[in-house]
């Protein structure tokens, strides 16, 4: 299957478009707002500025970026963006997403993610199927200024088409290897230039990449379907009122994780004897209200969610009968945000904020540990309740001109509420009441932030920043998990950085680049339970992250448009002794990349006198620098790259793709753990090399 792919492909990339007949090479019109980047305003309200003139590290993703890379979670954007890396988990459950080095496998996530100005609070709700979506930007570090919670490492903000700006109907069908079909269609009505609706739908199945050799069965298949309703209404010449909903429902045969040989750096078949699966229902509710006149703007935001999940694993992943466990979840969550600023270019902009947010979660799990005979039903109920004030104020043309200062200041104020029970049963007979435990615990913080920012010329700006991050603290309810070890502490990081963004040779060349240095206490950390199953959260005492990002992004000649992304992360623990034994001094942290690297060739055609209007040919690159699975760093992953292609036929409303990713079928793990009862490793491997093909109908 690779070397079919590679003759009916990479032929076509390069030479069949250079000996087409009757053609002429011309712009892409949905290049201009990648090539004029520095122009592009970020969408996230919280900023007004152009690209180039906000003092930090962003990348942004255009609906073209996404169309042109098969772009269908955020998974997807790993290694696309400098230093941003998403591990392969095996299912939804968790999407762990690190950013510079800071990151949480388990727990409370410390990157925040907004789809369409709607919070997603937790990482179970992270892996959401995309479509229909115009735009993604990655802010990195601390946004504590701006935003709600959880920035700590930096935001992903998500944005659905508008149907203010599109008035179109479009059907999207695809067909993959391994069993793969997408299908969605999009309609969006512009009734007149102050009212419009959407309503989308999307259905994903897939028969997954791997196979359990216990029964022959797939061992990570899943199906997916989900909608997304919008509606806009500028009721007034300065109000608008919109309101976003969402669903999705999942269900995956996930966790395909095997038996891996440290020795030998192999792992074994895929071998398990109960059925692993993850079922997810997710709904999320925005209604965003928005005044704006010549001077300033208020933006409320009120949004709900809500998450009901069930895993059920079995938790030794070997044909042996030794574990089985079910974990049910129901998260409901509610949120208010207001946001007051100044509008226009004046000598003193600001910004004020408030926040708000109430998250209830119910956890129930049942387990069986046959070789005990022993059964286990443990019951978590969480209260989280917290709110922010926040500020920020820019001064234009401080001291001299050309000069900027950003001072902001964010009092962050959580409460969290554990009502824990574990109940056992032995040989059937149930035993008194193991644990029943009540914590409650308040987290306060003051996090300020400094910036500067200097117009070199029109085309050159450079900017350093100092900010403070935070991560509230909360609890493990992993059974196996002793009292003294049942609560973590709160993080706190002081973020410095440095960087330039230019612009030049009449925009068709963008470039930026920053340093970075990250000192930061008490690091929540994720290790396996001693002597037990699973993980747990503890803190670390000192950590320290610093690295370098570049990125470019060029018109190379009328017909070619090529970018280059490269990020370097130094992650280390400074000061982590756990007692006379166990020191973890300059150890690397686990699961953060030394190196990030993405490239990407993108060609648009028109063909004349053809039923064909134009073709697009797509190349893409993504490279993960070697990673340590664990603290004592003897477990790692190599550097290793995977490449992409595409390649897309456009004839007036459709329009014919073939795609292919990892098309050089590169072999990797993707996914590393260890279990102590059993003194075993398990790794998960990296998806193998897929091809499909797209069809899309615009009406």
């Amino acid at each position: 299957m690779k070397r079919f792919f590679y003759l009916l492909v990479l032929p076509i990339l390069f030479t069949g478009i250079a000996n087409a007949q009757n053609i002429r090479v011309i712009t892409d019109t949905t290049q201009t707002n990648d090539v004029l980047i520095d122009e592009i305003t970020v969408k996230s309200v919280k900023e007004v500025p152009r690209v180039k003139d906000v003092p930090a590290s962003i990348s942004l993703i255009s609906a073209r970026m996404i169309e042109n890379d098969e772009i269908t979670s955020i998974a997807d954007i790993s290694s696309r963006v400098p230093n941003f890396f998403m591990m392969d988990y095996g299912s939804k459950l968790q999407s762990p997403v690190f950013i510079r080095g800071i990151g949480s496998r388990l727990g409370t996530p410390s990157v925040g993610l907004y789809v369409d100005n709607v919070p997603f609070f937790e990482k179970t709700t992270f892996g959401f199927d995309f479509f229909d979506i115009d735009r993604i930007e990655v802010l990195r570090g601390p946004q504590g200024t701006l935003y709600g919670r959880n920035t700590m490492g930096g935001i992903i903000n998500v944005y659905s088409k508008s149907p203010l700006y599109t008035d179109e109907t479009s059907i999207n069908l695809a067909a993959g290897s391994h069993g793969y079909y997408n299908a969605n269609v999009n309609h969006y009505n512009k009734l007149n230039n102050k009212l419009g609706f959407s309503i989308s739908a999307n259905y994903m199945a897939h028969d997954g990449y791997f196979t359990n050799a216990y029964n022959g069965e797939p061992a990570d298949d899943q199906y997916s379907a989900s909608g997304r309703a919008r509606f806009v209404w500028q009721a007034t010449e300065k109000l608008t009122l919109e309101n976003i909903t969402s669903y999705e429902k999942s269900e995956q045969f996930g966790f395909p994780y095997a038996v891996y040989n440290k020795e030998t750096n192999t792992s074994n078949d895929i071998s398990i004897n109960e059925e692993n699966g993850y079922e997810r229902d997710l709904f999320s509710n925005g209604l965003v209200a928005k005044f704006r006149n010549e001077k300033y703007e208020i933006l409320s935001t009120t949004s709900y969610s809500y998450y009901d999940g069930l895993m059920v694993a079995d938790q030794d992943y070997t044909a042996a009968k030794i574990y089985l466990f079910n974990t049910g979840d129901i998260q409901n969550m509610l949120s208010q945000e207001l946001v007051f600023k100044s509008l226009g270019e004046k000598k003193y902009n600001w910004l004020f904020g408030a926040y708000g947010f109430y998250q209830t979660m119910d956890q129930h799990t049942t387990g069986d540990i046959f070789t005990a005979n022993m059964k286990q039903d443990i019951r978590s109920k969480f209260d989280i309740s917290g709110y922010a004030l926040f500020h920020q104020s820019t001064f234009n043309d401080f001291l001299f001109e050309n000069l900027t200062l950003t001072a902001g200041i964010r009092l962050d104020v959580e409460k969290d509420e554990l009502d824990y029970l574990f109940l056992m049963s032995v040989n059937g007979s149930p035993m008194s009441t193991v644990s029943e435990e009540d914590y409650s615990e308040t987290f306060t913080e003051v996090l300020p932030k400094l910036a500067l920012k200097y117009e070199i010329n029109k085309s050159l700006n450079t900017y350093a920043t100092v900010s403070k991050g935070y991560k509230s603290g909360g609890f493990n309810t992993n059974s196996a998990v002793v009292l003294e070890n049942r609560s973590y502490d709160a993080e706190q990081s002081w973020n410095y950085e440095l960087g330039f963004k230019s612009s030049t040779l009449n925009h068709r060349l963008y470039f930026d680049a920053a340093l970075f240095y990250i000192d930061w206490q008490e690091q929540q950390i994720d290790v396996p339970v001693p002597g037990g199953r699973g993980n747990m959260k503890t803190n670390a005492g000192e950590s320290v992250s610093k690295g370098v990002e570049l990125f470019a992004r060029a018109r190379l000649v009328k017909n070619l448009e090529a970018s280059l992304g490269y990020g370097y992360t130094h992650a280390t623990f400074s000061d982590y002794v756990v007692d006379e034994e166990t020191n973890y001094n300059e150890n690397f942290i686990p699961y953060v990349p030394r190196s990030t690297i993405n490239a990407s060739l993108n060609k648009t055609v028109e063909l004349k006198n053809s039923f064909l209007d134009k073709i697009v040919a797509n190349l893409s690159y993504r490279g993960v620098g070697k990673h340590y699975w664990d603290l004592n760093n003897s477990v790692y992953q190599d550097y290793y790259g995977l490449m992409d292609a595409k390649l897309s036929f456009t004839s007036g409303k459709f329009q014919f793709d073939i795609w292919g990713k990892n098309i050089f079928d590169t072999s990797y793990n993707s996914y590393y753990f260890e279990i102590s009862s059993l003194q075993n490793s398990y790794a998960q491997k990296g998806r193998p090399a897929t091809m499909g093909v797209n069809l899309k109908i615009t009406l």
